[in-house]
């Protein structure tokens, strides 16, 4: 397959084996199919699938099992390689690279709600990256604020790190009723929740949602991860003591980084068990 089939190529990889198997949404992709090999044996690695003390499957085992060329895999297990990944042995095979080589450690993940964190202490930088005061938003999230479309927003993208590594970049939109308390010199490391609340305004409720997406061009650029692999999404919108929306947040965080953690209890009160959010 030459290098031009092999860049445009974007048809799914669809392994034979049911626990390899890609549940596809129906959605085309266009990713190239090296991309996808990849992000799909950078998971297998974190999850353990294969053993550091045997080599990963071959090439020519990878291109049957998944019905790809050995150039796709080559390609592959080359991206993996570069992050430090695997380790290619001549004539002994392909292995996983011990934890220590491994940069993104899943022990080190920060878990937890970062707001909080950051309250109890956590040692984090924040980058501004775009401050926008007169920003059109798109409409789920004038719905999200109870905004009319044409109403704008005051945008904010920020990039949060702990330790070096990249916790999440988040785009934070606030409704002009209370944007003069965001403007661009009033921004430092504070979440903006904080910065609201140290300036007088009293969040009272918030709903949020969480989800998985793959990562695009720029995200992944901000994260420092490959182009499509999945990212932790949370959408959350903050509402004052009398209902008012006081801002949506879209935050985007690298799961080798950061995980969501929340703590239950079972509610045994009724016929009905449920669990409740108890932090």
């Amino acid at each position: 397959m030459s290098e031009t089939n092999l860049r445009h190529e974007s048809r799914l990889v669809r392994p034979p084996s049911a626990r390899r198997s890609l549940k596809s949404s129906g959605a085309t992709h266009t990713l190239p199919v090296y991309h996808q090999l990849s992000s799909i044996l950078r998971q297998q690695i974190k999850d353990g699938v294969f053993p550091t003390d045997r080599p990963m499957p071959s090439e020519m085992q990878l291109a049957s099992d998944y019905d790809v060329s050995r150039v796709t895999v080559r390609r592959a297990l080359e991206t993996l390689e570069v992050e430090g990944r695997i380790v290619r042995r001549h004539g002994v095979g392909t292995f996983v690279a011990p934890p220590d080589k491994n940069e993104r450690s899943t022990c080190a993940r920060v878990s937890g709600i970062v707001e909080n964190l950051i309250a109890m202490g956590m040692d984090t930088e924040c980058r501004l990256l775009e401050h926008v005061p007169h920003h059109a938003p798109p409409s789920n999230v004038l719905h999200a604020l109870g905004l009319s479309e044409g109403d704008t927003v005051t945008k904010l993208v920020r990039l949060r790190t702990h330790q070096g590594k990249t916790l999440g970049v988040s785009t934070v939109y606030v409704p002009l009723s209370v944007s003069h308390l965001v403007q661009e010199h009033l921004v430092d490391h504070r979440p903006v929740v904080r910065i609201l609340e140290d300036a007088g305004v009293r969040p009272y409720r918030a709903e949020q949602t969480l989800t998985a997406v793959p990562a695009d061009d720029a995200v992944a650029k901000s994260l420092g991860i490959g182009i499509a692999m999945p990212v932790i999404r949370l959408r959350r919108t903050v509402f004052g003591d009398v209902g008012q929306a006081l801002l949506h947040t879209v935050g985007l965080f690298n799961p080798d980084n950061y995980e969501y953690h929340t703590m239950l209890t079972r509610d045994n009160s009724t016929d009905r068990p449920q669990w409740r959010h108890i932090g």
